[in-house]
Parts: C-alpha cells; sequence; structure tokens
C-alpha cells in the first residue's frame, strides 16, 4: 500500500482556517519498504520531523507605584523600578555632594580668584591687569567724571587708557534707552566713532605733545556717563519740553568740563582749555539728541 499522511493541526481562530502547528507527521503502515519510494534498503521504517517549539518571548514587570516610577531593565530576569523623585519611597534623587568635593570646589574657586586678582603666584601679574582692567584706576576716572577737579586726579590714573569704563557706560547708555522702546545701539556706535576720529585730529592739531587715539576713546568713554543718568532722567521725565530745556544744557556742559579737563593735563595746555572745550561740546551734543528724541 501508499504511505498515508496524517496532519495534526489547529483551526486559526481568525479565519477558521485549520493551520499547522507542527511539521506533518508521515507515518508508513506495516510491511511498506522504502522501495516504494525508491530510496533504503527495503526493510519497514517509521520516522517523524517534529518542530521544535517557539521560545515565548519574557514579559517585562509592571510598575506598581505610581507618577514618578521609570522601568529600569537589567535583563530577561532582572531589573526593576526606581523612583525619580526623591519624595516617594524614599528612593531616587541626585546624590549630594561629600565633603571631599565640597573642599575641593572651594578650593578651585579659591585660587581662580587669587589667580584674577595677582594674589597667588608672587612674580604672576594677575589676569585682569593683563587685559588691562584696573578697578581702582575705574573707580577714580569715575569720580574725576562725577567731581572734575585737577587735585583729585593722579598723572598715572589720567595715563591709563582703558576701554572697561568706555564700553560699560556706552552698553549701559544703550540699555537705558532701550527700556524706552528705542533701539539706538548702531547710532552710538556710529556718533561714537565719527567723533572719536574727528577729535583725536583736531587735538593732535592743537598740541605739539599730541594724544594717542586710545587715550582720547578712554577719555571720551568715561565722560559719557552724566548722559548715561540724562538717559535714566528721561524715563520718568519728559525731556522735550521745560525739563529737557534745564537738563540737557547742563548734562552737556558737565560731560564736557570733565573730558576737556583730562585733556589739558595730558597734553599740557592750560591756556587752551576753553579752546578745546568747544569741540567736546560738539561731541557730547549728539549723544543727547539721541537721549532726547
Amino acid at each position: 500500500g501508499g504511505a498515508q499522511r496524517r496532519w495534526h493541526s489547529d483551526r486559526c481562530p481568525a479565519s477558521g482556517v485549520r493551520a499547522s502547528s507542527r511539521a506533518p507527521l508521515y507515518m508508513r503502515a506495516p510491511g511498506d519498504t522504502d522501495d516504494a519510494y525508491g530510496f533504503g534498503n527495503g526493510t519497514p521504517s517509521y520516522s517523524y520531523t517534529p518542530q521544535q517549539p517557539q521560545q515565548a518571548a519574557p514579559q517585562l514587570p509592571q510598575p506598581t507605584g505610581g507618577v514618578g516610577f521609570q522601568p529600569q531593565l537589567g535583563g530577561y530576569g532582572g531589573g526593576g523600578w526606581e523612583s525619580t523623585s526623591g519624595s516617594m519611597d524614599g528612593g531616587g534623587g541626585p546624590p549630594e555632594p561629600s565633603e571631599g568635593m565640597r573642599k575641593r570646589n572651594l578650593s578651585a574657586s579659591w585660587k581662580l580668584s587669587q589667580t584674577l586678582l595677582g594674589e597667588g603666584e608672587e612674580d604672576e601679574p594677575p589676569i585682569l591687569e593683563e587685559l588691562g582692567i584696573n578697578f581702582s584706576h575705574i573707580v577714580s576716572k569715575t569720580r574725576a567724571v562725577l567731581w572734575p577737579r585737577r587735585s583729585k586726579l593722579d598723572q598715572e590714573v589720567i595715563d591709563d587708557s582703558d576701554f572697561a569704563g568706555p564700553l560699560i557706560f556706552c552698553f549701559a547708555l544703550a540699555a537705558v534707552l532701550l527700556l524706552k522702546g528705542k533701539v539706538q545701539f548702531s547710532y552710538i556706535y556710529v556718533v561714537f566713532v565719527t567723533g572719536l576720529l574727528a577729535l583725536w585730529a583736531v587735538l593732535n592739531l592743537m598740541s605739539m605733545k599730541g594724544i594717542d587715539i586710545y587715550r582720547t576713546a578712554s577719555v571720551l568713554g568715561y565722560c559719557l556717563l552724566p548722559i548715561v543718568l540724562l538717559a535714566a532722567l528721561s524715563l520718568p521725565l519728559d525731556l522735550t519740553g521745560a525739563w529737557g530745556a534745564l537738563f540737557v544744557p547742563l548734562t552737556v556742559f558737565w560731560c564736557s568740563n570733565a573730558a576737556a579737563l583730562f585733556f589739558v593735563i595730558i597734553l599740557q595746555a592750560d591756556d587752551q582749555r576753553w579752546l578745546l572745550l568747544y569741540p567736546v561740546m560738539l561731541f557730547y551734543t549728539g549723544f543727547a539728541l539721541i537721549t532726547i528724541f
């Protein structure tokens, strides 16, 4: 007799068609030989090829906590759940720094401050001094502008052509004007650079000693402080009327007098103070107009 084939199958729940869940089981009736199929030595045999069952995917543990829990996957059998907030279950949260770490942070901050102030190595100048920033000179120049007196001016402070103070006052003026809704950064830059070049040329033509452009820029920038105060005063007051007629000429003369005093000392031109006052007054009038309008 011929071979008989038997299938062990289950019914597919979706389509209702019987689908095989195992490999077909081949069986031969007793007395059948392999010669009927063209192979073997003619002896009866029984064989089947079972299919290896698929390994089911591991199920991840479900969270048992509320908000603030996140899964921590560590493999099939391990893992767990950890809290992401320090207030739940007494868990999680960043670890607090140890005492040794705090001491190292304080030591690093102290070394940085000592390096900036020049109190570290004996033969090492402070970084701020190498960058041309001297806070004592900035304070001295600012006081000289607020109360211009020749007896209070030091020659070393006058000869220091730093840009820290001018940059601070220029940005302060632009920031105060920005509070009024006026973006005047480009106007301040153009007026300052144009006036600086013109005044530098005029001062060198009027004096035999001469002055460099860096020191000229430093003096003009420091003497811009009264204009910054005028801009701050324009926030609560309307300077286009009677208040402007009072405070604007006073502020322009204040700036011009302080700058002329600096230039007179630098150029050693005591007999030309009022002559130097005129072009400097034109320079600060431009900034006053920017502040008002």
